[in-house]
């Protein structure tokens, strides 16, 4: 029998009672990995609160999984906080008793048998005192304050030397440059590097005023370094990157501009790349794993980071936009284009215009665009808004 202890307790001391003689099945617990778990490990049995035969674990299993996910939410006070006579339980911050953290659904843990929420009470219940591990601090609030922190660097400080730490850190504990390596330990952790089949579909755009403006591949790839003018998501202006999709709507949708009354007409063309390539996919970020889950929960705040970061990276551009505003994700992109750690030719990430469609960006200028890829003079269309 696993002990469940306090920190400085005698070893013997079993904070939890897991003697159980109760049975469970899945029916009552409102929480997917829960449910998973108890199909997966459960036998054929008799459950004790619908009284009927299905699969089901021992309470005891149930309620060392409710445990996990409350050591990884919670701590003893004593451990982090500040002795206060004034506090409700003698600490700063707010402090709360096992009945509170129960019957005030602290866990988030939907239960639907009024006995089996009764049961677990009784079972876990004891005269802790319980807090907030991250009640002024988490590790994803902690990454994104240094993700705000390098932008507000590089937009308004230093644009090309913001590595050193001694004058940029600040008030953080790191410096800016920090982020990046932060992000390329993600990208390596989460296994976000995808292939790109060659000889894939690639769609591209471009809108203009004449409808004989676009009749070859030079006019229609990246654009020539001496025209590469326009800034990007992903690239500044002078740096030129072959944005295409492999959706034909999208890539409308991306590139095509209404309002643009002196460009009426439009452009597609499609390309094909003529090797597999290798992409940074921020398009396809893990599944924020369950408190309870022991193997995953410790991934949960990067997760929530990498989520936040590519909300960031994918809203809209506006014509009204200030240049210095793409300036933090155009650093992103060079860092991760010529880090030979990661070894990639692109990124795939989501669509600010189409909800569950991707854009791809290839690190490829005007010239190795056309070298690169595919293309047929046949596959251009073009027609009028």
């Amino acid at each position: 029998m696993k002990k469940y202890r306090k920190f400085g307790d005698d070893f013997d001391f079993q904070l939890y009672d897991l003697e159980t003689s109760e049975y469970v099945c899945a029916n009552h617990i409102d929480e997917d990995f829960i449910k998973n778990k108890i199909r997966k490990e459960g036998e054929i049995g008799k459950c004790t609160y619908c009284k009927k035969k299905r699969t089901v674990v021992p309470l005891s299993l149930l309620l060392e999984t409710i445990i996990i996910g409350i050591d990884y939410l919670f701590e003893d006070p004593a451990n982090s906080r500040y002795l206060n006579k004034e506090g409700l339980h003698g600490f700063d911050s707010d402090t709360f008793d096992f009945y509170d953290l129960w019957h005030d659904d602290k866990l988030g843990l939907v239960i639907t048998d009024n006995k089996l929420f009764d049961d677990i009470y009784k079972y876990l219940s004891n005269d802790s005192i319980y807090c907030l591990k991250d009640e002024f601090y988490s590790e994803s609030e902690d990454l994104d304050s240094l993700w705000n922190q390098f932008k507000e660097t590089v937009k308004y400080k230093a644009r090309f030397v913001f590595y050193f730490k001694d004058i940029f850190k600040e008030f953080q504990y790191i410096d800016p440059f920090y982020i990046l390596k932060r992000i390329q330990k993600s990208i390596d952790k989460f296994n976000l590097i995808t292939e790109l089949s060659a000889n894939t579909k690639l769609y591209r755009a471009r809108q203009h005023s004449n409808i004989n403006d676009i009749k070859s591949i030079e006019k229609i790839a990246s654009a020539p370094q001496d025209l590469a003018k326009a800034f990007g998501r992903m690239n500044p202006s002078g740096i030129s990157m072959f944005y295409c999709s492999k959706n034909k709507e999208l890539t409308l949708a991306e590139v095509i501009d209404k309002s643009a009354s002196d460009k009426p007409y439009y452009t597609t063309g499609i390309f094909r790349n003529k090797k597999m390539l290798r992409l940074v996919d921020l398009s396809n970020l893990p599944v924020v794993g369950s408190i309870f889950d022991d193997k995953e929960n410790i991934e949960r705040e990067t997760i929530f980071f990498l989520k936040e970061f590519v909300n960031d990276i994918s809203k809209p551009i506006h014509q009204t936009d200030s240049i210095i505003e793409y300036i933090p994700t155009q650093i992103v992109t060079e860092y991760i284009k010529f880090n030979p750690k990661l070894n990639v030719d692109g990124i795939i990430y989501p669509s600010s215009r189409i909800r569950g469609l991707n854009n791809i960006v290839l690190f490829y200028n005007h010239e190795e665009s056309i070298e690169n890829l595919d293309f047929k003079n046949s596959s251009l269309k073009t027609e009028k808004i």
